[in-house]
């Protein structure tokens, strides 16, 4: 009975047991490139469905994903706001049940550590844009990201 280890290129066979050890190092970079091209691309596809009176909202969920592109993170909207702004309802102080306080030179605010909860109310959104854009946006692209994640990474 034999009960060597048998080495061939890649793998080893030990009696009743088999090992193999895979390298995917020559993947790495297209790995990292497609990434890096989703990431950047969901953040792409989402502005036009997200709500937009100044910009200012876009501007800064573009930098925070801008910084993360190729770590398979997107930021959907940067907070508070973008939680707010995403679910589409109206939000009130969840002590006083108070929207917020208009003040001047610096518009509306809720209080400092104001806990806030959703009403049955809607927002109203101009443009064609609106709430939930994140499945919006997944429905609309997912798959030409696919096809696209594949080509780069080699996949076809």
């Amino acid at each position: 009975m034999n009960t060597g280890t048998f080495n061939f290129n890649g793998f080893s066979i030990v009696r009743l047991n088999m090992r193999c050890e895979v390298s995917l190092d020559r993947f790495t970079s297209q790995f990292r490139e497609a990434q890096y091209w989703l990431d950047s691309q969901i953040m792409t596809d989402m502005v036009p469905h997200m709500p937009m009176l100044t910009g200012t909202f876009i501007a800064l969920t573009r930098g925070q994903s801008a910084a993360l592109a190729g770590s398979g993170v997107v930021v959907a909207g940067v907070g508070p706001m973008g939680r707010y702004l995403h679910e589409g309802k109206v939000m009130v102080d969840a002590a006083t049940g108070k929207g917020p306080a208009n003040i001047p030179g610096v518009g509306y605010r809720f209080r400092e550590g104001a806990k806030l909860m959703a009403t049955d109310r809607a927002l109203k959104y101009s443009n064609g844009r609106g709430a939930q854009w994140v499945p919006i946006t997944i429905s609309a692209h997912k798959q030409e990201w696919v096809k696209e994640v594949k080509r780069i990474a080699g996949g076809g």
